[in-house]
C-alpha cells in the first residue's frame, strides 16, 4: 500500500529521469531515484513459480543463468521490486502473448534489491511472466552460489560449486523474491560437463545431452518453498543409498575418497527421518517424482532424502529441503578414526537438519525474527529423537548444557528476546545465535515437561498440520498448544484413538492443574523479552517464600526491573524425591509444604530455564547433603547447583568460598555432566590468572585441581571401553591431566606417541585417547611436524580436527604464529576451519596474544570471507577476548572495535557482548582473587 502511494508522488520524476540513462537493460544506478525505499519487499506482487537454468563453469569459476518469474501482481504497479545481489543482468523481459516487452533493470545496492520496468507501462493486477537472463562469478565467499575445491589423495585439486542461501544469500545466485513469506514452487536445469553430477531438491527426472556437449539435468518441481531452502550442487561425489520403512529413498553424497565414511550418517539418516515421520503423524513433507500433485491424491511418488558432505562449508549443516548440506565433520564417520564424541555430534546434527524438513521447510517462520520457531525446535527436537533412537548415546545427559550456554549470553544486557525485530541482513545473521538455537531449545523443553511430553506432541502435530506450506508467527504455536482437543481444524482421529482428550482431568494434573491453562500469557513471558529469571528461595518451617527478578551480570544496571515471567517451578525435598510443581506468576509468592524439611531443590533436572538462590542457610544444607550423599539428587542435579552457585558469585549473591566449598564434592563425583561443570566453573578462573602475571595463584589453583579430580584420573584407562559418556569423560580428563602436566598421563601419552610415530601412524590408537596423544606430541617440534604431515594426508575429517586442534594446543608460539599465518590462505587448512583454530589458539596461554594481534589485522578479510554478523564473525569476536579481564585489554579492545565502520561491524551485537564479557571479568577479580588466595591456602587438599 505505501509502494502504490509513494509512486504517484514521484511518477512522472520517476519516468523522466529513467529516460535515456538506460543503456540496455542497466541504469545508472548514482543517478537515478529508486522507486522503493524499504529494505522489506513490497507485498502487492508475489512469485508463484520459478523456472530457473544454472550453469556453472568450473574452469572459469563462474555462471550463468536464465530464468522465468511467474508473478502475481495484487495491486497495479509501475515496477516489480525484487532481490538481486552482484549478478550482472544482460536480458530482462515481460513474457506476453505476442511478443516480449524489454524492461529496464535499475538497481538498489544497498538493500540488494533490482527494479524491473519499461516505460510508460503498468504491470496490471493479474498474473505475468518474467524473463531474466544473467551472470556472475562463483563467490569466494561460503555462501550464494559458490567454489569448493578438495585435493585427491593423489595431490589433484578438484573444483566444485554448491549453495548456501540461508538467511539472504538466494539473491547472490538467481534474482528473486528473498524473503521467507514469499513461497513458490521451483523447477531446477543445471547444465554441467560429462565428468561432473548434479543434485538438487528434487529427483532428477531426465539428462538431455546439449549441443555443444554438455549435460542438461532436468529436476521435478519442488513443492512450495521459501528461497533460503533452494540447493543445487555441480560435483563429481559418489553416493551409497539406502529406504527407509516409510519408502524413502536417503542417498548420502560425500568425495569419492571418502564414500566408505557415509555408512553410518546413511543408517542414522533412515532411523531418524522413520522416527520423525511417526512422531508428527506427518509423511516425510516432500513429494518427489512425476506427478507433484497434492498427498494422498493416489499418485505412487518417490520420496528422496539427500543428505551432501561438502568439502568447504561454514556452518555446521543446513537443511535445504530434500537435500541437506553437511560439513564433512558433521557426516562423515570413520569406525577407526572417529570418537565416541564424533558419533554423537554427527547423530545430533542429521537429527537437527531432519527435523527442519518439518519445522523451517513444511511451516516456516513468517520472518525472521522468529527464527527460533525453526531452529529452537530443531534444537529441541536433537534431544528428543536421539533419545529415543540411539539411546546408547546418552544424549540427555548433554542437553542441560545447552542451557548455561544460553544463560551466558542472557544474562548481559546485550541479550535479545528469543522474538525480536530484524531487517537488514547483518541483522538477521546475528539472530543465529546461542538465544535462538539453545535458549529456544531450553523454552520449549520447559514447556514440554510444564504441560506433559504427550500433550505437547499433540500440540506440535496440531500445529504442523494446521499450518503446512504456510508461514507462521510465535501466536500459532501457542493456540496450537492450548486448543488441542478443542479445535475443529485438525484431524484429530489419532487424538481420539490414543484417547487422550478423553482422559479424565484428574489423569494429567499439570495439563488440567487450573481450569484452563493460557500457554500464550506464560511463553510470551519467555519470547517477548530478554533475559531469565533468578528465583530466591527461602523457607521457614513450612512456609516457602518465592521472589523473582532478572538475573543480569552487570553492575548496578537499572534493567532488573519490570521483567516479569510466569515460571513453571518443579521442586523435591529432603522429605519427598517425588517432583512437585508450582507456577510463579507474580513477583512474590508463598508455597506451602506438608512438613518440615532439612533441604528443598528446585529446578529438578533442569527442566526450567532460571537460576535458583537460596537463603537463610538453604545453600549450607544443601552443601552438607552433597558432602554426605550426594547420589541423594541426580546427576543433572548436581551439575546445576554446582552452576548455578558460581553464577551467583558472580553477582555478588554468594560469596566465593561457599561455592568452593560446595565444589569440593567432585572429588567424589564420577558422572560427567557435574564433572564437567565443574571444569567449566573453576577453570576459566585460572584462565583468566593465565593472561595476567599472577603465576603463583594460577598454579595453586591449577594444582588444586588436579588433586581434586586425581582419584578420578587415576581411574580412567587409555581404551575406547564403556558406555558413550564414560569414553567422552576418559578424554576430558585424561587431556586435562596432560595440559596440567599430571606425571602418569605424561607418561602413558609419550609413551604411545612415540610408538605411534615410530610406526608413521600405522599403530591403531583408541579414537578416545587419540587426541590426548597427539596433544603429548606436539610439545616438540619433531612431533608438530610429524602431526602436520599427517594431517595432510588424512581423509578422516574426524582425525583431521584431532591433529589441528593437537597442532594449537601446542606451548611453541613459533608454531602457532605460523599456523595463523598460513590458516587464512586456506591453503593448508580449509577456511572454514579458521575461526574454531583462531578461537583455540586465544585459549593456549602462549597464543592468546597472537590470535588477537592476528583478529586485529585480518578483520577485514574475515567479515569479507565470513559475512557480517554471521556466527563464525561473532564467535571470534566474543572467543578471542573473553578471557582477558585487565583494564588495559578493555581500553585496547574497545579501541580497535570502536575504530571500525558501520559496514565493517561496529554496531554488532557480538562486539557488545565481548566488552561486557571483559568488564565481568574485571569486576570479578577485583572482588575474589584475595578470596580465592585464601581459601585455596585453607583447602589445600
Amino acid at each position: 500500500m505505501l509502494f502504490a502511494q509513494s509512486w504517484c508522488l514521484c511518477c512522472l520524476t520517476f519516468a523522466v529521469l529513467f529516460c535515456g540513462l538506460v543503456v540496455g537493460n542497466h541504469a545508472d544506478t548514482n543517478a537515478l531515484p529508486f522507486p522503493w525505499d524499504k529494505i522489506r519487499l513490497p507485498e502487492t506482487v508475489k512469485p508463484q513459480h520459478y523456472d530457473l537454468l544454472i550453469h556453472p563453469n568450473l574452469t572459469s569459476l563462474t555462471f550463468t543463468g536464465v530464468l522465468q518469474i511467474l508473478l502475481e501482481v495484487e495491486q497495479d504497479t509501475r515496477a516489480i521490486i525484487l532481490h538481486s545481489k552482484n549478478l550482472q543482468i544482460s536480458k530482462a523481459q515481460l513474457l506476453g502473448s505476442t511478443h516480449p516487452r524489454d524492461l529496464q533493470v535499475s538497481e538498489f545496492e544497498a538493500y540488494e534489491q533490482i527494479a524491473l520496468f519499461s516505460d510508460g507501462f503498468t504491470f496490471e493486477k493479474g498474473n505475468h511472466v518474467v524473463h531474466l537472463e544473467f551472470y556472475a562469478n562463483l563467490s569466494d565467499s561460503f555462501h550464494g552460489f559458490y567454489k569448493g575445491r578438495y585435493t585427491t589423495n593423489s595431490g589433484e585439486v578438484r573444483m566444485l560449486a554448491s549453495t548456501q542461501f540461508e538467511p539472504t544469500h538466494a539473491r547472490a545466485a538467481f534474482p528473486c523474491f528473498d524473503e521467507p513469506a514469499f513461497k513458490a514452487n521451483f523447477t531446477i536445469r543445471v547444465r554441467r560437463e560429462s565428468r561432473h553430477i548434479s543434485i538438487s531438491n528434487m529427483p532428477k527426472l531426465r539428462t538431455v545431452e546439449m549441443a555443444d556437449g554438455l549435460l542438461e539435468d532436468q529436476f521435478d518441481t519442488t513443492v512450495k518453498m521459501s528461497t533460503y531452502l533452494v540447493a543445487f550442487i555441480v560435483s563429481d561425489f559418489q553416493s551409497i543409498s539406502k529406504k527407509s520403512q516409510h519408502g524413502v529413498e536417503i542417498s548420502v553424497y560425500t568425495v569419492p575418497e571418502k564414500i566408505s565414511q557415509a555408512e553410518y550418517a546413511l543408517s542414522t539418516a533412515v532411523t531418524l527421518l522413520d522416527f520423525y515421520d511417526d512422531y508428527f503423524d506427518i509423511p516425510y513433507p516432500l513429494p518427489k517424482h512425476g506427478e507433484c500433485k497434492k498427498p494422498n491424491s493416489g499418485y505412487n511418488y518417490l520420496l528422496l532424502a539427500d543428505l551432501a558432505a561438502i568439502p568447504d562449508f561454514q556452518s555446521g549443516a543446513m537443511e535445504n529441503w530434500g537435500l541437506s548440506t553437511y560439513r564433512e565433520s558433521g557426516l562423515l564417520f570413520d569406525p577407526e578414526k572417529s570418537s565416541s564424541s564424533d558419533k554423537l555430534g554427527i547423530t545430533k546434527v542429521i537429527a537437527h537438519e531432519l527435523a527442519h524438513q518439518w519445522f523451517g521447510n513444511l511451516v516456516t517462520m513468517q520472518w525472521w525474527n522468529d527464527l527460533w520457531l525453526n531452529e529452537g525446535f530443531a534444537k529441541f527436537m536433537e534431544y528428543v529423537s536421539v533419545n529415543i533412537t540411539h539411546p546408547e548415546l546418552q544424549v540427555d545427559d548433554y542437553f542441560l548444557e545447552k542451557c548455561f550456554t544460553a544463560m551466558s549470553v542472557d544474562s548481559l544486557t546485550s541479550s535479545h528476546p528469543i522474538s525480536t525485530p530484524v531487517e537488514n541482513p547483518a541483522e538477521i545473521s546475528e539472530m543465529f545465535d546461542d538465544v535462538s538455537y539453545r535458549k529456544g531449545a531450553c523454552i520449549l523443553n520447559m514447556l514440554r515437561d510444564f504441560l506433559t511430553p504427550e500433550a505437547f506432541k499433540y500440540g506440535i502435530i496440531h500445529y504442523l498440520k494446521t499450518h503446512s506450506y504456510q508461514n507462521t508467527v510465535n501466536a500459532h504455536l501457542w493456540e496450537s498448544l492450548t486448543n488441542i482437543c478443542t479445535s475443529d481444524e485438525l484431524d484429530s482421529g489419532r487424538l481420539k484413538l490414543d484417547g487422550f482428550c478423553s482422559k479424565n482431568r484428574a489423569e494429567s494434573p499439570k495439563w488440567f492443574m487450573e481450569d484452563s491453562v493460557d500457554v500464550r500469557a506464560i511463553m510470551d513471558t519467555w519470547t517477548l523479552q530478554e533475559g531469565f529469571p533468578l528465583i530466591t528461595v527461602e523457607v521457614k518451617g513450612q512456609e516457602v517464600t518465592l521472589k523473582q527478578e532478572r538475573f543480569l551480570r552487570e553492575a548496578n544496571s537499572s534493567k532488573t526491573s519490570n521483567f516479569l515471567w510466569q515460571v513453571p517451578l518443579t521442586y523435591i525435598t529432603s522429605h519427598s524425591s517425588a517432583m512437585q510443581r508450582f507456577l510463579l506468576k507474580s513477583e512474590k509468592d508463598v508455597l506451602y509444604l506438608p512438613e518440615k524439611v532439612d533441604w528443598i531443590k528446585f529446578n529438578v533436572d533442569l527442566r526450567g530455564y532460571y537460576i535458583v538462590h537460596y537463603e537463610s542457610g538453604g545453600w549450607d544444607a544443601l552443601i552438607n547433603q552433597l558432602q554426605q550423599n550426594h547420589s541423594v539428587f541426580s546427576s543433572n542435579d548436581r551439575a546445576s547447583l554446582i552452576h548455578d552457585i558460581f553464577q551467583l558469585v558472580s553477582i555478588e549473591k554468594i560469596p566465593l568460598d561457599k561455592a568452593l566449598n560446595l565444589s569440593l564434592y567432585l572429588s567424589k563425583e564420577s558422572e560427567i555432566m557435574p564433572v564437567t561443570q565443574g571444569f567449566n566453573e573453576l577453570v576459566p578462573l585460572y584462565k583468566l590468572m593465565e593472561k595476567r602475571n599472577m603465576e603463583e595463584l594460577e598454579n595453586q589453583l591449577k594444582g588444586h585441581l588436579v588433586k581434586l579430580f586425581k582419584t578420578l584420573i587415576d581411574r580412567q584407562s587409555w581404551s575406547d571401553d564403556g558406555s558413550v559418556s564414560e569414553r567422552m569423560l576418559r578424554n576430558y580428563l585424561l587431556l586435562f591431566a596432560c595440559v596440567r602436566r599430571y606425571p602418569s598421563c605424561i607418561s602413558t601419552a609419550t609413551q604411545l606417541f612415540q610408538q605411534w610415530k615410530e610406526s608413521d601412524g600405522k599403530m591403531w590408537l583408541p579414537t578416545d585417547i587419540s587426541l590426548v596423544v597427539y596433544t603429548e606430541g606436539a610439545r616438540t617440534d619433531e612431533g608438530w611436524d610429524f602431526l602436520l604431515e599427517k594431517y595432510k594426508r588424512s581423509v578422516s575429517p574426524s582425525e583431521k580436527w584431532m591433529i589441528k586442534a593437537a597442532l594449537s594446543y601446542t606451548p611453541l608460539t613459533h608454531k602457532l604464529q605460523w599456523l595463523l599465518e598460513r590458516s587464512i590462505e586456506g591453503e593448508l587448512m580449509k577456511t572454514q576451519d579458521l575461526p574454531s583454530l583462531v578461537i583455540t589458539v586465544s585459549k593456549n596461554p602462549k597464543g592468546f596474544k597472537l590470535a588477537w594481534d592476528f583478529l586485529k589485522t585480518n578483520w577485514g578479510k574475515l567479515v569479507k570471507k565470513f559475512d557480517l554478523g554471521s556466527s563464525a564473525i561473532s564467535r571470534m569476536a566474543v572467543g578471542v577476548t573473553d578471557q582477558y579481564s585487565t583494564r588495559e585489554m578493555l581500553h585496547e579492545v574497545q579501541s580497535f572495535f570502536g575504530s571500525l565502520a558501520q559496514d565493517q561491524g561496529s554496531g554488532l551485537r557480538s562486539i557488545q557482548q565481548a566488552l561486557q564479557k571483559i568488564q565481568q571479568n574485571i569486576r570479578w577479580m577485583d572482588r575474589n582473587v584475595p578470596l580465592l588466595k585464601a581459601w585455596l591456602d585453607r583447602n589445600s587438599l
